[in-house]
């Protein structure tokens, strides 16, 4: 896997913006744009986000700001891109499946977001102005966004409800996620943390024949205690 490849978004989660255009009839050099991204993360590993500069990441990459300007139109807009982008393979799972994609997606995401790249980029983006910050925002939306589209196809194959708002699936996922890393827990996710958070949501999103049934099985065998300690099954 290319370096590049270990990054992207969040479910915080992240869109291309209009300045990461070069103008008309100039082409681009891909090799040029990974060295770009690839000295932007190694330095935000590094240094942190303070401290990288579009100068540092010119003489990396061994280019010129100027060259990155055509880019991208700030540091914070770089930043965004390179940690968080959305054109990668790893962005959105479509197998068909969508409880065992969401659980491929949400373990991309934890991967990526643990990363210390990551985490220096959203502690430095949430320190920037209000107008870069947006930025940023607007990587993760269109992360979000990519996420909402794949379940909208679930709900045309009927694998979920037809009236669920998959931009609210979409951010049930982010948030445990961003939660469990900044909080320093990202170590503590594994498969049954993820099996367990995929469960929580879909479970208010599947066909209500399907809810009912595994209302049915829950309500059989259910037990409590009565104020004799004795255990009574629910029939």
């Amino acid at each position: 896997m290319r370096r590049t490849d270990l990054y992207d978004t969040v479910r915080i989660v992240m869109g291309d913006v209009s300045s990461d255009q070069l103008p008309a009839g100039r082409p681009r050099d891909p090799r040029l744009d990974a060295a770009i991204i690839d000295a932007t993360v190694a330095i935000l590993t590094e240094r942190g986000y303070n401290e990288l500069s579009l100068a540092a990441v010119a003489d990396r990459a061994e280019t010129t700001t100027a060259a990155i300007y055509r880019r991208y139109g700030s540091k914070s807009e770089l930043v965004a891109k390179a940690v968080f982008r959305t054109d990668g393979d790893d962005v959105v799972a479509d197998t068909g499946d969508v409880a065992a994609d969401l659980a491929t997606m949400i373990g991309w995401s934890v991967e990526k977001l643990q990363h210390p790249a990551a985490l220096a980029a959203i502690i430095g983006l949430l320190g920037e102005s209000k107008s870069e910050r947006k930025k940023g925002v607007a990587q993760s939306s269109a992360a979000s966004q990519l996420t909402a589209e794949r379940l909208e196809r679930a709900k045309a194959t009927g694998q979920l409800r037809t009236d669920v708002d998959t931009s609210v699936l979409a951010s049930l996922i982010d948030g445990p996620v961003l939660h469990a890393v900044l909080g320093g827990m990202a170590q503590q996710i594994d498969e049954k943390w993820i099996a367990q958070l995929v469960q929580v949501v879909l479970n208010g999103a599947l066909p209500e024949a399907t809810t009912a049934k595994s209302s049915t099985r829950h309500k059989k065998s259910q037990t409590h205690t009565t104020t004799k300690n004795r255990k009574v099954t629910v029939k």
